[in-house]
């Protein structure tokens, strides 16, 4: 996993070195708490390696594994370059990556000093062939994992001894320790880059900061690829020609989902954008419904929204549509549709839902948008809000087709609007429902 969403611009010269130093992206990092966290996980894994190397020696059994799990390591590294680039470019925060193959299996066979040169060594040269992201994300991400698998040595250690090729049976036990050593180094290595993401941007709140469930499975199949090739280096080294291309294989359909969310999101919200709700719509009302069933939408426009850009700027009215979307993910359920229909519009369908329901969503949503914030500028106080106008109809109350129903939902909108913003009108071809209650 890769700190992919620490802050900084990279901020080197051709200068003096201690004029680079003070230039450094580093102290540019947001709040002196931030910075000292970075430094401090930083400075504990380089104290533990060196503690690593000092407390006890390095066995000569040690070093072919070690020279094996290198070379695979940058192999592997020049050979998923063009599907790697493609990733980063793309990533949202964390990055998780599939290194893990490697660094788990150092873990679990070698001095967990040599484990921390191959997960160094691993994370730099793809710093240097794959893309110069600024220098103290890599540093942090390098960090965090040889904590992580200081941490999961220790687990070995302690449970029954860490000489994996010569004191460890090959049974049950053995498996439970490895699959428990796996999971200190997921979760400890989660948690680090996390706190790291979730420090350097005020913004993202902690659920964003963390990776989505595939991304962990992602993460978990790599180690248990780790463990896999740990095994298979002592008691059948050629099955390292089927791993490798295993890995490659996956990383390559992690790489075709990767494009394939990313053609269906919205870029500024992660919301899915409109062609592809209206898709995931039509085939939502597609379905069979139980007698008298109601799927309902809603169609919601934020009020006054050019005078946000204009007053603010477009980077602060992007910063709003996020904390909208945000607001939209917190109120509604998974099985919700929600896009970003276009400019400051959203759209959310919501299955089995009656009208009445759908008003009451609507109006919960509407306070929430209207209490929320966001900041002009990192230390400034002004903050800048908006409210929304919310349009909601039913199927198949008031239109048997997607078409038809988005049609009059927009009716309902464009009521909500003309009748004083800041407040949900639900449409009826006779007397449209209008709410509004005070905000709390």
């Amino acid at each position: 996993m890769t700190a992919h969403g620490l802050r900084g611009a990279q901020g080197f010269t051709g200068r003096s070195l201690p004029f680079r130093v003070r230039r450094w992206a580093l102290w540019e990092l947001p709040g002196r708490v931030v910075l000292a966290y970075v430094l401090t996980i930083d400075a504990l894994a380089v104290v533990a390696t060196g503690f690593a190397f000092s407390s006890s020696p390095v066995g000569v059994g040690n070093l072919l594994p070690f020279m094996v799990l290198m070379t695979c390591s940058l192999v592997y590294t020049e050979m998923s370059r063009p599907i790697e680039r493609i990733r980063e470019r793309y990533a949202a925060t964390p990055h998780i990556d599939l290194n893990s193959v490697w660094m788990f299996a150092a873990v679990v066979l070698l001095h967990p000093g040599l484990a921390a040169v191959v997960i160094s060594t691993s994370y730099f040269y793809r710093w240097t062939r794959v893309q110069h992201n600024p220098l103290h994300r890599r540093m942090f991400s390098t960090a965090a994992a040889i904590v992580a698998a200081i941490l999961a040595d220790w687990f070995l250690v302690s449970t029954g001894g860490h000489a994996f090729a010569e004191v460890w049976p090959h049974d049950l036990g053995t498996f439970l320790r490895l699959v428990g050593a796996g999971a200190i180094f997921l979760v400890s290595n989660t948690i680090l880059i996390t706190l790291a993401v979730f420090g350097t941007t005020p913004e993202v709140r902690l659920r964003e900061a963390m990776g989505t469930p595939a991304d962990y499975a992602l993460e978990s199949a790599t180690i248990a690829l780790g463990i896999v090739l740990a095994w298979a280096l002592v008691d059948w080294p050629v099955a390292l020609l089927l791993i490798l291309g295993i890995t490659l294989v996956l990383h390559r359909s992690v790489l075709i989902r990767q494009l394939r969310d990313q053609a269906r999101a919205d870029a500024k919200t992660g919301l899915l954008n409109a062609s592809s709700w209206a898709e995931a719509a039509a085939v939502e009302l597609s379905r069979p419904r139980r007698p008298g069933g109601t799927t309902s939408v809603l169609m919601l426009d934020l009020d006054h929204f050019k005078l946000v850009n204009d007053r603010h700027g477009h980077l602060v009215g992007d910063s709003v549509l996020r904390a909208v979307a945000d607001t939209l993910r917190a109120e509604l359920r998974a099985g919700d549709l929600v896009g970003r229909f276009g400019g400051e519009e959203f759209v959310v369908l919501l299955p089995d839902t009656s009208r009445f329901d759908a008003l009451a969503i609507a109006e919960r949503i509407r306070c929430r948008v209207a209490a929320t914030t966001v900041s002009v500028a990192a230390g400034d106080p002004h903050k800048v809000g908006v409210t929304v106008s919310i349009g909601v109809a039913a199927h198949p109350r008031d239109a048997g087709t997607l078409d038809g129903l988005i049609k009059v939902t927009d009716k309902a909108l464009y009521q909500a609007k003309t009748a004083g913003r800041n407040r949900t009108v639900g449409y009826d071809k006779h007397e449209p429902t209008v709410v509004r209650e005070d905000v709390a």
